[in-house]
């Protein structure tokens, strides 16, 4: 049987359904899954306690990043899913607590997440105020995967693993558009 988080990525490019991403967060504990409700073309849904974030688009925004054609009756699409550990962003506390595609970990080391997924298409050292870490990204049939790991002490430790739709990552589109543009 194939991992919640394998799961949840299958759903890329589909309504988001509350009911259906709740059930495959039960095993974490996770009893309800808001709805989206952004009077806006983009929404995030929260699962501080499951350590996820999931980016959800309607159309034209959807299709401006992606180059698809989805309708108004498509409602929510699901672009994006972000698996989180502390470090990610304030409101998470403890890393995801599955087993992520591939069998890696939100414990695993940036050597084990290429072993993986092969050699990246992007694999670069970065450093901006209140950030040190590098950051690994392939580009898969449909599907960009980037993984951001924070320098610490200790070594590298992973803070989000991320699965969307090629051209959701909407701020690396021009800087790496051979990767993350559609």
């Amino acid at each position: 049987m194939k991992e919640p988080s394998e799961q949840l990525i299958e759903m890329l490019g589909h309504p988001y359904s509350p009911k259906n991403v709740q059930a495959l967060l039960q095993p974490f504990g996770i009893k309800r899954m808001p709805p989206a409700n952004s009077y806006f073309n983009d929404d995030i849904i929260w699962s501080v306690k499951s350590s996820i974030r999931i980016d959800l688009y309607r159309a034209p925004k959807i299709n401006d990043l992606t180059g698809l054609d989805y309708t108004n009756e498509d409602g929510w699409i699901i672009g994006a899913i972000h698996f989180l550990a502390p470090g990610s962003d304030d409101r998470i506390k403890t890393p995801f607590p599955g087993v992520l595609p591939k069998g890696i970990t939100m414990r695993s080391t940036p050597e084990e997440s290429i072993k993986a997924y092969g050699q990246p298409e992007l694999d670069e050292e970065c450093e901006w105020p209140g950030f040190s870490g590098r950051i690994l990204a392939w580009r898969k049939p449909g599907i960009n995967i980037a993984i951001t790991y924070a320098d610490s002490e200790t070594g590298s430790r992973m803070i989000n693993c991320t699965a969307c739709l090629i051209g959701c990552i909407g701020a690396w589109r021009n800087d790496n558009p051979e990767v993350f543009a559609p």
